[in-house]
């Protein structure tokens, strides 16, 4: 009865559309069809054979996902061909004048043949052996038995396209199977050469993945966050690479982690790597040079969706897959609209979604793997009378058809495997009211920089500038008290519910700025998540009070804290640390760690860094990085403070432009050509009184004085 509706819904669609239908073939009837949609401007080709369910055929996505053998496409070319021939005309069927092997798309894929009226002992052997009663594969059998048996017969078997992409595909899966199992035994032996693919090592667990994700071809990575999916997915592209020739890699992510994946390639690999970005002239440019890996961000998939699929990627990597989650999303339609014989999906909670979600991000891999929309609802979806979702149903199913394209582990199931502590770094960028905010910093603090000698009230400003810059990756509100524009805490909020998934789970959150975890805690009230904030204004006993609520509390499973509010803290009860910006002094980053990570602590620590891409949050990670022995130096002390008393003014200015990087030219304003003309006019002053002395013989003696009077106070303006 389902199915019977979902074919009247179409025929209905069919009626009810207008669609432009253009005969491709000479013969009257059955022959092939263009089909323009001029609603949506998709554009199909339609394969009439006969009247019947499953004699057509139609290269849309729904046909190709719906099992029912039959669209609106096929529907509306059927409907035209009975109005103008008369409903007679449906007994009718295509005359088979040569062997043909075939694609059935019912609720399985299955290999069909037709034969002529006559044909040759070798051919009716080969529909015995391949084939039963009704022409459908038999099954059991490789494909590539079949494709010598073809080119055994006198007769030209004419193989239809989709029918020969089936076969490849099935002969290549069944060969990277027994290569996946070869594989696994090869990495087991700790000196193999293979093990040797990225420029670091990989654990068992990632090796495995990597493994994988190379092997089943179109397949999804849904590892707890922290476990290395990225790494294990740049394995699985060196595995491609040495076992498939494969060339071009397409990796799409959100905008702020494509840079992140810049990085890594670079420093794992030595693949060439491009980041599509700038206006439409500038990314025509960028997608005609040559490159292995392109990156792209999701919104860029709507604009240069044709330019992406002309470039023919051998492969596709979605990460943060979740953001297709809705199949009714424009952007989402668009995304599994690209093509590449090779896929992986990323995605750090692919069973914990709603099922709707689950199944739109399955798609992208295999459209068939859940079976049609419809169906898949109707069998897992428990509704109430009004149609109100209650829950779902018959989860082991979709477990069972998801095993051999789903690899999930939990941190839980590597433990053993788990380095002590590990470091993630994640790269936000900053939006347009924080980059108004950033640079009228970044202007102020030019100006500074600009002056030969910087007095003890300028080296403070330079300090002020350099805080305002920190703050202004932060959020807005910490600067202008007014709004609250933060990707930071946005993608913080993401990454935090991700890794509450974990139940067990406690997560410590630094920052310096106190008024920033006021504002991630208003994002984790709205949430309803259970937390404490602490800082250094809460007395000791309130303290005592908070720690012990997240130590012993099973509810209370995240502590917003300032540097000064954790001092001397001892937090084994927690095994992540986000820091929501790095600090300038490498000591203040490692005592927030070891707050966690210190003696007594079972688990493996997990730190996780936000870092606004471009600003002076990356810079200070580099520098940080880079010359840590010279900031143990130069700053000291538990607070995130430069002591100036410390400092040369060499030292102190060539430190604060290696943190600031390359600071622009200030453009000229009115208030600056002002500043000019006063500055101007003191001099001016100054040289003639200089010139004339201080009772000038040819002045009167007020004049003289009015003179003084003037150049003091343009003097004090210029100042």
């Amino acid at each position: 009865m389902l199915r019977e509706e979902q074919i009247d819904i179409r025929r209905q669609r069919a009626k009810e559309g207008t669609f432009h239908i253009q005969k491709l073939g000479r013969n009257r009837i059955f022959s092939d069809y263009q089909v323009v949609n001029p609603t949506t401007g998709g554009q199909y080709r339609v394969s009439i054979r006969g009247f019947d369910i499953g004699d057509n055929t139609c290269t849309c996505p729904d046909f190709k996902s719906n099992t029912l053998g039959t669209c609106k496409h096929i529907e509306a070319v059927l409907k035209n061909l009975a109005d103008e021939a008369g409903p007679n005309i449906r007994r009718r069927k295509a005359a088979v004048t040569q062997p043909e092997i075939f694609l059935h798309y019912g609720e399985q894929l299955r290999l069909g043949l037709h034969l002529p009226p006559r044909y040759s002992d070798s051919l009716a052997d080969l529909a015995r052996r391949f084939f039963d009663a009704e022409g459908f594969w038999k099954g059991g059998i490789a494909y590539d038995e079949l494709i010598n048996a073809i080119h055994s017969v006198p007769e030209q078997v004419t193989v239809l396209s989709d029918a020969l992409e089936f076969i490849d595909w099935e002969i290549e899966r069944q060969r990277m199977a027994r290569r996946e199992v070869e594989l696994l035994a090869e990495v087991a032996n700790p000196e193999s050469e293979f093990r040797r693919l990225l420029k670091v090592p990989l654990y068992d667990f990632q090796w495995r993945g990597a493994i994988f994700l190379a092997c089943r071809g179109r397949c999804i990575l849904g590892d707890d966050m922290g476990l290395g999916k990225t790494i294990q997915t740049l394995a699985a592209v060196e595995i491609l690479v040495r076992e498939r020739g494969i060339e071009r890699v397409l990796v799409v992510a959100p905008a702020s982690v494509k840079y992140q994946w810049e990085t890594e390639i670079r420093k794992f690999t030595d693949r060439p790597v491009q980041v599509i970005e700038g206006l439409q002239d500038e990314r025509r440019r960028q997608y005609a040079q040559y490159t292995f890996y392109r990156l792209v961000n999701y919104e860029q998939v709507l604009r240069d969706w044709d330019a992406l699929n002309a470039w023919s990627p051998d492969l596709i990597v979605l990460d943060e897959a979740q953001r297709i989650k809705n199949w009714e999303s424009k952007l989402s339609r668009s995304v599994k609209k690209l093509r590449s014989r090779y896929a992986i999906v990323l995605t750090g909670t692919p069973l914990e979604n709603r099922l709707e979600e689950l199944y739109s991000i399955v798609q992208f891999v295999d459209d068939r793997r859940l079976g049609p929309a419809f169906q898949f609802l109707h069998e897992h979806r428990v509704l109430d009378e009004s149609g109100r979702l209650l829950g779902y149903r018959n989860l082991h199913k979709v477990r069972e058809k998801l095993e051999p394209i789903l690899l999930r582990r939990t941190r839980a199931d590597v433990l053993q495997q788990l380095p002590v502590r590990t470091e993630t770094t994640w790269l936000v960028e900053l939006s347009d009211e924080q980059r108004r905010l950033y640079d009228e910093q970044r202007i102020a603090l030019a100006r500074l920089l600009q002056k030969k000698i910087l007095t003890d009230l300028d080296r403070q400003r330079v300090l002020a500038c350099l805080a305002a810059l920190r703050m202004a990756c932060g959020s807005t509100y910490l600067l202008d008290k007014t709004s609250d524009v933060s990707p930071k805490l946005d993608e913080f909020t993401q990454r935090l519910q991700e890794l509450l998934e974990d139940s067990q789970r406690k997560i410590v959150v630094f920052s310096q700025w106190e008024m920033l975890l006021d504002r991630a805690s208003q994002r984790l009230r709205l949430l309803d998540v259970p937390h404490c904030l602490l800082h250094g204004r809460i007395p000791a006993r309130e303290r005592r009070k908070l720690l012990d609520r997240f130590r012993e509390g099973s509810d209370t499973r995240v502590l917003l804290s300032t540097d000064t509010g954790g001092t001397g803290l001892n937090l084994q009860a927690a095994d992540t640390v986000i820091n929501l910006e790095v600090p300038w002094n490498p000591a203040v980053l490692d005592q927030r760690i070891a707050r966690v990570h210190r003696m007594g602590q079972s688990r493996p620590v997990q730190v996780l860094n936000f870092v606004t891409r471009g600003t002076i949050e990356e810079r200070v990670v580099q520098v940080v990085e880079q010359k840590r022995a010279l900031f143990s130096g130069v700053f000291t002390g538990d607070s995130d403070e430069v002591l100036l008393d410390a400092l040369s003014q060499e030292s102190f200015l060539n430190t604060v432009r290696e943190l600031v990087g390359e600071v622009p030219e200030p453009m000229p304003t009115a208030s600056d050509a002002r500043t000019r003309l006063i500055s101007a006019s003191v001099l001016l002053l100054e040289a003639i009184t200089e010139l004339l002395g201080d009772r000038p013989p040819d002045l009167p003696p007020d004049v003289a004085a009015r003179l003084g009077t003037v150049s003091q106070k343009l003097r004090a303006l210029a100042e």
